[in-house]
């Protein structure tokens, strides 16, 4: 067991989540075997988000994965939020992909595990404690308008406590936690909770919100843990079988990740 490893909660069977476009397909197996061979706990389903495709279809079918029409999540498209910068960036796809992870709609269980596609856990990874308070890998990113953000959103937010960040590219989510999110986002805007973080975004941010921040942060303290990430950042470069990957940087960090910035 590695020394920074929580117990796990016993009885708990967590479904995961993961939003994919067909870019992603390079890193996507070596994501999946992670989740396969490092989350301690029971896993059920494994459902792979993306635009209609029918080659991330026949990948879901090889790879024993529940295809999902991201259009089906919450009855619009990405295109409809329609969020475009001031710098004409258009980031409509990644608002999207964010309310999909926060709509608690997809899985059968009450908790759920969202990882980015092209992060890849090498040593195992608890999300709920044996004390049943959720585990956070956090990092040391700090983008000031993400909490701006919050504050819109939510009426609070103490900026001189966010010496680590939420955003690793992995997420634990609890249904019933979320379902109180969204309900104080509702009161206090008047709106569907979707429709008040569109309206509360800054057009003249390229990254004006951030959902791991925003619903980390509203998990009650005596509800979570956090951990370090220890996560390394690598261009496709450096892909390479998984069990290559676990014996070349499994004894330094827990995760590794090829970001698109990256590789462009």
């Amino acid at each position: 067991m590695h020394k920074r490893e929580l117990e796990p909660a016993e009885g708990i069977t967590l479904d995961v989540v993961i939003p994919v476009l067909e870019k992603d397909l390079r890193v996507l197996p070596l994501c999946l075997e992670g989740v396969r061979k490092c989350v301690n706990h029971t896993l059920g389903k494994i459902y792979i988000v993306s635009p209609p495709s029918e080659t991330i279809r026949n990948f879901c079918r090889e790879y024993g994965t529940e295809f999902v029409d991201e259009n089906t999540v919450l009855g619009y498209s990405a295109r409809d939020i329609n969020f475009v910068t001031d710098a004409g960036i258009d980031r409509s796809g990644w608002i999207f992909q964010q309310l999909v992870k926060l709509s608690g709609a997809l899985g059968q269980n009450r908790y759920y595990l969202v990882i980015d596609a092209d992060h890849v856990l090498l040593n195992p990874h608890t999300f709920i404690a044996r004390d049943g308070r959720l585990v956070f890998y956090r990092s040391s990113e700090y983008h000031v308008p993400y909490y701006n953000n919050i504050e819109v959103l939510t009426g609070y937010c103490d900026y001189g406590f966010f010496t680590f960040s939420y955003v690793t590219h992995k997420m634990i989510f609890d249904k019933e936690l979320l379902a109180d999110l969204r309900k104080i986002l509702e009161e206090k805007s008047g709106k569907r909770w979707d429709k008040a973080i569109v309206e509360s975004l800054d057009s003249g941010e390229m990254s004006p919100f951030s959902e791991f921040e925003l619903y980390g942060n509203f998990v009650p303290d005596e509800r979570k843990v956090s951990l370090p990430w220890r996560t390394k950042s690598m261009s496709y470069a450096r892909l390479d079988a998984y069990d290559k990957l676990q014996a070349k940087y499994g004894r330094r960090y827990l995760a590794v990740t090829f970001p698109d910035y990256y590789n462009r």
